[in-house]
């Protein structure tokens, strides 16, 4: 089995994205990142993913992407699927970048063009072309809307035998379902920006895995679910997404989701602090501590741990 194949077969089931942790000075506290990312392995979740938007990327320069990269697979030592991406960058840099991430012992990398690239296939095909022999690195693509990234390029794509996914941020009913259907029949894994909700109708149709709101912190219960869905037990897990995620996901986004999920990394025990990128200010005690009354109130009496 080829690289690109096996990396394939592991991408199944909740996916973690890694939420940075940040000292006081804005640099990133890469200890304890690496805590995280080995209590994550230790609790058998199956994928970790760096990605744009929860790894505050826009907050972070190249150099901290290439060390959060390493830092990331190096603690994970290969038990989970180790995904990293790249910033908004020229071919050239993507292909450094494949390098180094193939270096340090990543799996698979989500290579994330400029939204303001125009979605075109002369140019999204271009780049790939470009950055194609720089590493036999497998490779996903990202789909982000408006605009989209266009159906018929994606199934084309999907064709090569190192591209083997693509994570959907546009329409997550519609584009789910027709990018799912385009590449019924290539070697290809569509999954989910997010939400048990939305996999819980992607996984029946060919989706096999996606970004959970729960797993960072809860991982066990993004497994269960998963579980459920393998067992065909639709209804089982649809009562998990309005027992878990829907009251938990209305609360987070009502007080921003981002500062909401490192409240709840803190208040687990997870991160020392809970700090976005400098630019923002971390929730307030009096918030955090409505964060914890609603994670209480969903999870059950919040276990700390011990790192």
């Amino acid at each position: 089995m080829d690289r690109a194949a096996q990396a394939l077969k592991r991408l199944k089931g909740p996916i973690a994205t890694v939420n940075v942790c940040f000292n006081e000075d804005g640099t990133v506290n890469y200890t304890a990142v690496g805590k995280y990312i080995n209590w994550l392995c230790e609790q058998k979740i199956p994928v970790l993913l760096l990605t744009y938007g929860s790894s505050e990327f826009a907050s972070l320069s190249d150099e901290e992407i290439w060390e959060l990269t390493e830092t990331v697979a190096r603690a994970n030592g290969g038990r989970s699927l180790c995904i990293a991406s790249t910033g908004f960058w020229k071919p050239a840099k993507t292909r450094e970048f494949l390098k180094h991430a193939d270096s340090v012992g990543v799996d698979a990398v989500k290579v994330q063009i400029n939204p303001w690239l125009p979605k075109t296939r002369k140019a999204l095909v271009r780049y790939f072309d470009l950055i194609e022999r720089a590493s036999d690195m497998p490779l996903l693509l990202w789909g982000h809307a408006p605009p989209p990234f266009p159906v018929e390029v994606v199934a084309e794509l999907a064709q090569r035998r190192n591209i083997i996914g693509m994570k959907n941020d546009a329409d997550p009913f519609y584009d789910y379902y027709d990018l799912i259907r385009a590449t019924a029949d290539e070697d290809f894994a569509v999954i989910s920006g997010g939400q048990m909700r939305n996999f819980a109708f992607g996984y029946q149709i060919g989706s096999p895995a996606y970004l959970c709101t729960i797993a960072p912190f809860r991982p066990d219960i993004a497994l269960v679910f998963y579980d459920l869905l393998v067992a065909r037990r639709f209804d089982e897990a649809w009562q998990m997404v309005f027992q878990y995620e829907e009251p938990w996901l209305k609360k987070a986004l009502e007080m921003d989701w981002l500062l909401s999920i490192k409240s709840a990394l803190l208040l687990y025990g997870l991160y020392p602090n809970n700090r976005p990128c400098e630019t923002r200010r971390p929730h307030t005690v009096e918030e955090c501590e409505k964060i914890r009354q609603c994670l209480e109130s969903v999870f059950g009496p919040i276990q700390k741990v011990s790192l």
